[in-house]
């Protein structure tokens, strides 16, 4: 949900000013309906799979603008009016969903995958506004230092920066648990980047302009280090 997201997902220009503050939105295409769909599976999976991690509160609340209403919920919420609040909460109280129309707010990947399930065909476009309205999706799950590693951008030796503190149990078992949720979203994005390759691989009959914009998706696999996908592509087209 980070690499992926960056790499793999086709967006709108910023300059379109399709996404909230003019950041673009997630293009109607083959791939992105792809990822999606996968993504909605991981999160709707992800609460009855990894019960601890999904505890993990939120660096930043995920807020977006949702189409769901009161009635979508069950008696593990609590009603009032058109808003509405998790009985889960987090160690401070503070329940871990809210909505006050039109916008959610999600704190855990326990609520977000218990949305997922009510959500049942309005899911994807939940999804969709979710990450068109949360571009630094893992830095807010994570926070900053977590989520340089998951985009590449530093050396796994992050994941030690707690360790002078390791005599505090509490902040232990946190980290711990991040690392964990890490490596869970590490792995989802290697599968998405892999899947998003194959996909790429059999399509066939493309048309010039489908295959610049093909070329521009290859291009965002580009990137230096041991960790790339491609180191560079060079295409030079047949067609008349």
């Amino acid at each position: 949900m980070g690499a992926s997201l960056t790499r793999a997902a086709q967006w709108t220009p910023a300059s379109s000013g399709g996404g909230v503050g003019g950041t673009g939105t997630l293009e109607v295409t083959p791939i992105n309906e792809s990822l999606l769909a996968d993504m909605l599976t991981f999160v709707e999976q992800f609460g009855p799979e990894h019960p601890l991690e999904a505890a993990h509160v939120f660096k930043e609340p995920l807020r977006w603008t949702t189409a769901l209403a009161a009635s979508d919920f069950n008696e593990d919420y609590d009603i009032s009016g058109a808003d509405v609040q998790s009985q889960e909460t987090g160690d401070d109280g503070r329940p871990s969903l809210r909505i006050s129309p039109p916008t959610v707010s999600v704190e855990t990947f326990s609520q977000l995958s218990k949305l997922a399930q009510l959500s049942g065909a309005k899911g994807p476009a939940e999804l969709r506004a979710c990450l068109e309205e949360n571009r630094g999706l893992v830095v807010k799950i994570l926070g900053p230092s977590f989520a340089a590693v998951l985009e590449g951008d530093a050396d796994t030796s992050t994941l030690q920066l707690d360790d002078q503190q390791r005599a505090d149990q509490q902040l232990a078992e946190d980290c711990e648990v991040k690392v964990k949720l890490y490596l869970l979203l590490q792995h989802l994005d290697d599968q998405l980047l892999s899947s998003t390759l194959t996909d790429f691989s059999k399509e066939v009959g493309l048309s010039p302009s489908a295959v610049k914009n093909e070329v521009e998706l290859l291009k965002g696999f580009c990137s230096e280090g041991n960790k790339r996908v491609l180191k560079s592509v060079r295409y030079t087209s047949g067609l008349n």
